[in-house]
């Protein structure tokens, strides 16, 4: 009987035991759990890191001679991506320039853009003097020149306002697919940090480069080639980002826009 009783305490004692490293083992491995989800969850969406804005004292070249934007690898499935996560600014004015070349001459187009929610006003100085006016909100648009009272209603639509700039649009740079980008990663342009990406030539020989400004969304250099001659090129500058005033989104009776 003493025999028997000693036993069922030894059992029970390594039964104890047991219990004690199951126990263990199950917070060990929540743990790892926990830390696991954690880490995971500090990641930026889609894998995507941009790279930091550059400071006047920081060099392009870091003491190992790579660039500062080699933060992570952009390639034309991920490009799109990169993109998108940039959120253009609600507010800004800039100055935007339009060049188009051809055999023997070339043209140039000035504009002043301000930009205020989803309203538009670019001011275009035309190659005879005179100022063009377009004010674009939503689906409607005017125009006028020069110091005029009376304007004009246009047919607008969701990409009029970078259509009217002579600017390609910014869902024509996010949406291009892979298999029309023949390069796609961050460059320097004038000392900011861009995306760049770059088409293949299409069936008539044209191909297009793109610029897109890490620290701003906005596309601040576009090109276009045919067989290898630049045909046009679009330049924006570093915007202001100040609310433009609000009387610049009148028409020049005074009046608002009125919706389409």
């Amino acid at each position: 009987m003493e025999h028997s009783y000693h036993s069922e305490r030894r059992r029970c004692r390594l039964d104890k035991k047991r219990l004690t490293y199951f126990t263990l083992g199950v917070g060990v491995l929540l743990l790892v759990v926990v830390i696991l989800l954690a880490w995971s969850g500090r990641r930026s969406p889609g894998g995507i890191v941009l790279p930091e804005e550059q400071t006047d004292s920081d060099s392009v070249e870091d003491s190992g001679g790579e660039s500062r934007l080699n933060v992570v690898e952009i390639t034309p499935e991920t490009v799109g991506v990169a993109i998108s996560v940039r959120s253009r600014p609600l507010s800004y004015s800039r100055t935007q320039v339009v060049e188009t070349f051809w055999s023997g001459g070339s043209g140039q187009s000035v504009s002043q853009v301000y930009v205020s929610g989803g309203r538009t006003r670019l001011d275009t100085q035309l190659p005879d003097g005179s100022v063009r006016h377009t004010l674009v909100s939503g689906d409607s648009a005017g125009v006028w020149y020069d110091d005029e009272t009376e304007w004009a209603a246009l047919g607008a639509g969701p990409l009029a306002a970078d259509q009217s700039a002579r600017m390609p649009t910014y869902e024509t740079v996010r949406d291009l697919p892979a298999s029309s980008i023949a390069a796609a990663d961050y460059r320097t342009l004038d000392g900011l940090s861009c995306i760049y990406v770059e088409t293949r030539p299409d069936g008539a020989g044209y191909a297009d480069f793109y610029w897109v400004s890490v620290d701003s969304g906005l596309l601040c250099r576009a090109e276009r080639t045919r067989h290898g001659a630049l045909v046009y090129r679009f330049t924006g500058d570093t915007p202001e980002t100040a609310s433009p005033d609000e009387s610049l989104f009148l028409l020049p009776d005074g009046t608002a826009l009125p919706a389409a």
